[in-house]
């Protein structure tokens, strides 16, 4: 933990950083509600919204990729793309469109709360099928968390 209140970039320390940025993208996250309603209201399609984003995204994050992650690329083999495309088409856009489609019948704030159980019931579906293993500690201390959030 000192490492990361020892760091500072332009006088601000990492930690205080850390803190902004997370912020700063769950404000990203609830305006993405608020504009996703107001898009389907102004009549635009469920297939098309989420063209538009994951288009934008790509605009925005490809020049990162490329520049900070020159050296650290996998080669760009068959294999690694047909795996990166099914894993975009299944867990990117099948969410999104799944979002919009439930966005349509139900407020930003259901969506919103619904969209955050993710993580849970990918661990419930892990455990289920054994993916994951479950103790006693594991158990407990995952429920301390969402108490303690």
């Amino acid at each position: 933990m000192a490492d990361v209140d020892a760091r500072k970039v332009c006088g601000v320390p990492e930690r205080v950083q850390l803190h902004v940025a997370m912020l700063a993208l769950q404000f990203g996250y609830a305006g993405f509600h608020v504009v996703s309603r107001a898009a389907l209201n102004m009549g635009i399609s469920k297939v098309v919204f989420p063209v538009y984003r994951n288009i934008i995204a790509l605009i925005l994050l490809v020049p990162f990729a490329y520049f900070l992650e020159k050296k650290d690329r996998p080669a760009m083999t068959l294999s690694f793309t047909v795996q990166f495309f099914l894993l975009a088409l299944c867990g990117i856009t099948a969410n999104q469109g799944f979002y919009l489609l439930g966005l349509e019948y139900t407020s930003p704030t259901f969506a919103s709360a619904i969209q955050n159980s993710v993580p849970a019931i990918t661990f419930l579906m892990a455990a289920v099928l054994r993916q994951d293993s479950v103790t006693f500690a594991v158990l407990t201390h995952g429920i301390y968390d969402g108490v303690r959030c």
